[in-house]
């Protein structure tokens, strides 16, 4: 085991459909680095584990399976993942319903990453395959729908820095591949739900650091209702980031950001604000929406004025 460089964790509840074509996508890598696969599923009903466990077969130590008794959610599986005691120099994860399409992206990445250390992940661009026919106009929402890629979505740069994270540019949890970093704090401290855990983990790893995009589609994305962004309102979704950015408030990495985070915290309330479900709320409860926007707003524009004051001085010390 002291020779695998690179940990997949895949992920996978009720995956019957997809879950082949996932770790198959993974063990067709053409990699000169040693890699494993850890499948953790949740109590899945519709025979994902019958299909993981025939692979797991098919290619003898290749793959490590591990299968709840009942389901615990995503994030006790995450626990599980990294409190693995065997530990290789990185790691990726997988959602049992996404795949690879591109048999380098491994090497590609790797290799990126043994030659720049000042890079703690990097990460490339997905296709986005549309399977919901649904017509609400709240679920829709949360869908992907008419976007092709996550690119015409976000913007990315070659070097993605922090604040680019801050203000909700998404990663796709399946491009990712990270230099391995003790997440057990992160982990056990984590309160919150688990709709935005990639982000908020992703948060974590890019501290004091920063990522690189390749600016190809490695990976494919399916969009469908089973989707765990899919699950709970938009109230929720969008309650549950405003939470986590509050949090940043309190880490003295992010508090240099604190107007980035401001600003995407009121953006995450005007979304609430226009959204069905702000506008179905009772006139009471809607002013009491509105307030707080109000008081976030005037934290931004406070915190961009100190931001402004500093920059200030600090080039005005610059030219003693």
């Amino acid at each position: 085991m002291d020779d695998i460089a690179l940990s997949i964790f895949v992920f996978s509840c009720n995956h019957a459909q997809f879950v082949e074509k996932c770790i198959r996508s993974v063990l067709e890598q053409k990699c000169t680095y040693n890699y494993k696969i850890y499948v953790f599923d949740d109590c899945s009903t519709d025979g994902t584990a019958e299909i993981v466990k025939k692979l797991a077969v098919e290619n003898p130590g290749s793959i490590s399976f591990y299968e709840n008794e009942k389901n615990m959610g995503v994030l006790h599986s995450v626990r599980k993942a990294i409190g693995l005691p065997c530990k290789a120099k990185y790691f990726a994860f997988l959602d049992g319903d996404d795949y690879w399409c591109y048999d380098g992206k491994l090497q590609a990445q790797i290799d990126f990453l043994e030659a720049n250390p000042e890079y703690s992940a990097c990460f490339h661009d997905a296709e986005i395959y549309q399977m919901n026919n649904s017509c609400d106009a709240e679920f829709i929402k949360k869908t992907k729908i008419g976007w092709k890629t996550y690119s015409q979505m976000n913007k990315y740069y070659p070097d993605f820095e922090p604040q680019m994270l801050v203000t909700r540019t998404i990663i796709p949890t399946s491009t990712l591949v990270c230099r391995w970093k003790n997440l057990e704090s992160f982990m056990h401290n984590y309160r919150f739900k688990e709709f935005s855990f990639s982000w908020a983990l992703e948060l974590e790893l890019i501290k004091n650091s920063k990522f690189r995009y390749f600016n190809e589609c490695w990976s494919v994305y399916n969009d469908h209702v089973g989707g765990i962004s899919k699950r709970g309102s938009l109230f929720d979704f969008k309650r549950n980031n405003i939470n986590i950015l509050k949090s940043l408030l309190e880490d003295d990495f992010y508090r240099f950001y604190a107007p980035e985070i401001y600003q995407t915290i009121c953006s995450e309330f005007r979304m609430m604000i226009k959204s069905d479900e702000g506008l179905r709320l009772s006139k009471r409860e809607y002013r009491k929406l509105l307030s707080e926007y109000r008081g976030y707003q005037r934290k931004e524009i406070k915190a961009e004025k100190r931001q402004f004051l500093h920059d200030y001085e600090y080039m005005n010390e610059q030219k003693i």
